[in-house]
């Protein structure tokens, strides 16, 4: 695997808390509202994705000190509206993982099962090249910022990657949803 060296040097280091990260997923777009891939696809969010993540705003935590963000209009629009405060890096690793021909189309159960088991769409990104690339985010964070408390705002498929590569659980993450990285 790509990451086997850097899992297992991770995985060394599990007992001692280095970094925390906290990860969100943006709020809904208008394409997960039209149930389209959207992959790189620069969509907005959609209207109850605006009203959730301003609702989310009211009682989001104000003790970070930095925040990454994919440079896609739908994590911006999550960012400038919950961490108004902060100044964004926007770094172009924190994209979604690249689709090919099947962004902006509809998300079906069998293209679903397909990425699922690795399959790439056709000029789509690979697995190899994904993870890299979070990989490579990764290790700037930890050899950059590692004493600050750090908020990224993403793509739940950046967030699958994340917990690929440290070896942990993969789940659904839903839009909004906050997930805490200790290593």
């Amino acid at each position: 695997m790509l990451y086997n060296s850097y899992y297992i040097s991770i995985k060394l280091g599990r007992n001692v808390i280095i970094m925390k990260l906290i990860l969100i997923r943006h709020a809904e777009s208008i394409y997960n509202e039209k149930k389209l891939l959207q992959g790189q696809v620069d969509c907005e969010l959609s209207e109850k994705g605006l009203k959730d993540t301003k609702n989310k705003s009211k009682n989001f935590p104000t003790d970070f000190d930095i925040c990454f963000c994919s440079p896609l209009k739908r994590t911006k629009q999550t960012a400038k509206i919950l961490v108004p405060y902060l100044n964004v890096i926007y770094d172009d690793r924190l994209m979604e993982r690249g689709l090919g021909d099947w962004e902006n189309t509809h998300n079906t159960d069998e293209k679903q099962f397909l990425m699922h088991n690795k399959i790439v769409p056709p000029n789509g990104e690979t697995f190899e090249e994904f993870d890299k690339r979070i990989i490579d985010f990764l290790e700037m964070i930890k050899r950059s910022y590692s004493d600050k408390k750090i908020l990224i705002v993403t793509h739940g498929g950046v967030i699958y990657a994340i917990h690929r590569i440290f070896g942990f659980k993969v789940r659904t993450i839903e839009n909004l949803e906050m997930v805490t990285i200790e290593y």
